[in-house]
C-alpha cells in the first residue's frame, strides 16, 4: 500500500465506530509476533492533560540521548503526528510500510480489527523495528478496555486529571470513570497519579486520585501522589498555562521514578534531573492555551469538556501577561456528544461575546444554531429570564473560523479572543 491506501485503511478498516475490548489487539499483536512485549513502555491515561506530559516526557527524554516514540491518537494538526519518533512525524513511506504488515496479518481474523486496533498495533511495531527505547502510549479512551492496554509491565502507569467525558462509554459517574482508566495499572507497577481537583456529579463530590489510589492498592501497584511540587524554583515553564504546572510536575515525577531504572538500562545515556530540565525547557505542546497574537490577544485552547474549561477560565484568569482590564471574546465549536451547557456555565460569566462556528465533521458536531440557543439558555440560567451574559455586546455566529475572527482587526489592547470546544478547531487555523 502507498500512504493514501495506508490511511483510507485505518480510517475505514472493520466495523463502524468505537468498540471497546482488547481480545481483537490481542489477536492481532500476536500475529505480529509481539512487539509490544518488547517496548519499554509509559503508558498514560486521564481526561485533561495527558497530551501535555506525554509532550513534557518526550522532550526531556530526548534531551537524554534517547530514541524515543510516541503514539496519541486521533491526531490534532497533521495526520501523522499520531505515531512520532525522535520527535519527528513518521512519514508517509514509515506510516504505509507499518500498516502493510499489519494488514497483511490481519488475513484470516473472525473479527477484523478497528482502524483504531489497526494503527495502533501498526505504532507498536514501528516502534520495535526503529528500536526504540522508550515509547510514550497515551489511551486513545479510558483504560481497560482501550486498544493500547496490551503492555504486562510497563515502566510507569501516570494518570492525567480525570472529568467527565466519553460517559457513554467510560461510565456515567466520576467513581466509574476513574475505575475504568485505572485498568491499565499493573501489580509492582509505579502508578502516578496527577494532582487534581475533586468533581462534582449529580450532588456527590468525588475525588478522582482518591479513587485511583485505592484502585492502586487493590491491584498492587506501587502508588505515587504528585502533590508535592517539585519544579525547580526559577524554572520557566515552556507551557504558559496554570493549569500545566501540574502537568509537568506530574512528568518530572514520573521522570524522578524512572531515572534510576532508565540509567541501568541505557548507561551510555546522559539520564540525569539536569538533562530532564533542559529538555522540558524545549517543550512544545500547540493548541493548550497557545498565544498565536498579541496584539490583539488571540489564544487557542482545545478545552472540550468541563474539567479542561474550568482549566481554561483558571488560566485565563491568572495569566499576568494579558492585559488588567481584559475583554474576553469567545469563540467555540463542539461536539453534540459533550457537556457544552456546563462547558458554557463556566466560560460564559465575564466575557463580552460569543461567537459559535461549525466544526469540520457536521456528523459529530453541535451546529451553530443550536450553539447560540444554548448560550440563550444558559444566560437565562445565570442571569434571570430574558438575560444575556451581562455586558455582552454580541452574541452570534460565523460561517467559518475567519469570518469569527474577522473583528480582531478592529480589536483596542484590552481584547483576548479565545477560540476553544475542540481539539478539532485546531486544525482550522491553517485555513486562516
Amino acid at each position: 500500500m502507498n500512504f493514501t491506501e495506508a490511511k483510507n485503511y485505518t480510517e475505514n478498516t472493520g466495523s463502524a465506530g468505537i468498540i471497546p475490548g482488547t481480545d481483537v489487539i490481542k489477536e492481532l499483536l500476536g500475529r505480529l509476533d509481539n512487539p509490544e512485549k518488547e517496548l519499554k513502555v509509559i503508558h498514560v491515561a486521564g481526561t485533561n492533560g495527558k497530551g501535555s506530559i506525554c509532550s513534557y516526557l518526550e522532550y526531556a527524554l530526548s534531551e537524554c540521548g534517547l530514541n524515543v516514540g510516541r503514539y496519541a491518537s486521533p491526531s490534532v494538526f497533521d495526520f501523522l503526528e499520531r505515531i512520532k519518533i525522535g520527535l519527528r512525524n513518521i512519514t508517509e513511506e514509515e506510516y504505509a510500510e507499518a500498516v502493510t504488515v499489519v494488514r497483511k496479518a490481519t488475513e484470516g481474523m473472525e473479527i477484523p480489527p478497528t482502524g483504531f486496533e489497526a494503527e495502533t498495533a501498526a505504532a507498536f511495531w514501528f516502534f520495535k523495528n526503529k528500536k526504540t527505547d522508550v515509547a510514550i502510549v497515551e489511551c486513545g479512551m479510558g483504560g481497560q478496555d482501550d486498544a493500547t492496554n496490551v503492555f504486562d509491565s510497563p515502566l510507569a502507569t501516570v494518570f492525567a486529571s480525570i472529568s467527565m467525558d466519553h460517559m457513554r462509554f467510560l461510565g456515567s459517574t466520576p467513581e466509574e470513570i476513574a475505575v475504568n482508566k485505572a485498568g491499565i495499572m499493573r501489580r509492582n507497577t509505579p502508578a502516578i497519579i496527577s494532582k487534581m481537583p475533586h468533581v462534582f456529579c449529580d450532588g456527590k463530590d468525588y475525588d478522582p486520585a482518591g479513587i485511583l489510589e485505592r484502585e492502586a492498592g487493590e491491584k498492587g501497584a506501587v502508588c505515587i501522589r504528585t502533590e508535592e511540587e517539585i519544579i525547580p524554583e526559577g524554572f520557566v515553564n515552556p507551557l504558559s498555562a496554570s493549569y500545566q504546572n501540574d502537568n509537568l510536575n506530574t512528568a518530572l515525577w514520573t521522570l524522578r521514578i524512572l531515572e534510576g531504572t532508565l540509567a541501568k538500562s541505557f548507561p551510555g545515556k546522559s539520564i540525569t534531573s539536569d538533562t530532564f530540565m533542559a529538555g522540558a525547557a524545549k517543550t512544545r505542546h500547540p493548541g493548550r492555551f497557545e498565544k498565536l497574537s498579541v496584539s490583539p490577544v488571540i489564544i487557542r485552547d482545545g478545552a472540550h469538556n468541563p474539567g479542561a474549561a474550568r482549566a481554561l477560565k483558571e488560566a485565563l484568569d491568572s495569566d499576568a501577561t494579558l492585559p488588567i482590564d481584559k475583554k474576553i471574546h469567545l469563540i467555540m465549536g463542539v461536539f453534540k456528544d459533550k457537556d457544552y451547557k456546563e462547558i458554557l456555565r463556566i466560560m460564559l460569566p465575564g466575557t463580552v461575546s460569543f461567537t459559535a462556528i461549525d466544526l469540520p465533521d457536521p456528523v459529530r458536531g453541535l451546529p451553530k444554531e443550536e450553539l447560540c440557543d444554548a448560550v440563550l439558555e444558559i444566560s437565562e440560567e445565570l442571569y434571570g429570564k430574558g438575560a444575556e451574559v451581562p455586558e455582552t455586546e454580541h452574541i452570534g455566529k460565523a460561517d467559518c473560523l475567519k469570518d469569527a475572527l474577522s473583528d480582531t482587526n478592529n480589536a483596542g489592547p484590552e481584547d483576548v479572543y479565545v477560540v476553544f470546544g475542540s481539539l478539532s478547531l485546531m486544525q482550522l487555523f491553517g485555513d486562516l
